[in-house]
């Protein structure tokens, strides 16, 4: 495997896990508001423990995306750069001068939930899809070996990553 795929691959993987850590966060924020078991909280508080959990995190992960127009751009990937550009500029602006520039608007705002789950749902799940589905097409065993370990650590690092937030949320909430 060349450089750029050895370097495009822990790119990506990076992408995935911070939406997926995001994806996770999120879900487990919601709990309260879906469980029939769980305490009733209000929803403007949940709204805002989301966003003062999640948008420092939010904020950076769409950030490291800028490195998208620089791969393509220098041909890495075979990404349009413009199509490329305007998608990372137009959620660039939405978490740099929207999400943070205006944190009364966006913090209890159910729109802020619903552009988070959408966001990584597709950033963390697709990067899966994709790897499984390259697997299926190597022909390298080095390639696919890498890839398989990488989906692999996907069921453990889950649940080691819902343990976590669980003990955040606690902490949150004692």
């Amino acid at each position: 495997m060349n450089l750029s795929k050895t370097y495009l691959l822990a790119y990506n993987a990076l992408g995935a896990i911070l939406w997926l850590r995001i994806l996770l966060t999120l879900l487990l924020h919601l709990v309260p508001l879906i469980s029939p078991s769980a305490s009733p909280s209000p929803v403007p508080s949940i709204l805002t423990s989301i966003y003062t959990t999640l948008e420092p995190q939010t904020r950076w992960a769409q950030t490291l995306a800028v490195a998208d127009i620089l791969h393509a751009a220098a041909g890495i990937t075979r990404a349009p750069v413009f199509t490329t550009f305007t998608q990372v500029f137009a959620r660039s602006v939405q978490v740099w001068a929207i999400n943070y520039g205006f944190p009364d608007v966006t913090a209890s705002s159910p729109a802020y939930v619903c552009m988070l789950l959408a966001w990584s749902a597709a950033d963390s799940v697709r990067e899966w899809w994709l790897m499984y589905k390259a697997t299926t097409t190597t022909e390298s065993v080095t390639v696919s070996g890498i890839f398989y370990f990488c989906l692999g650590l996907y069921v453990p690092g889950s649940v080691m990553m819902y343990s976590y937030m669980i003990k955040q949320r606690k902490k949150v909430l004692a």
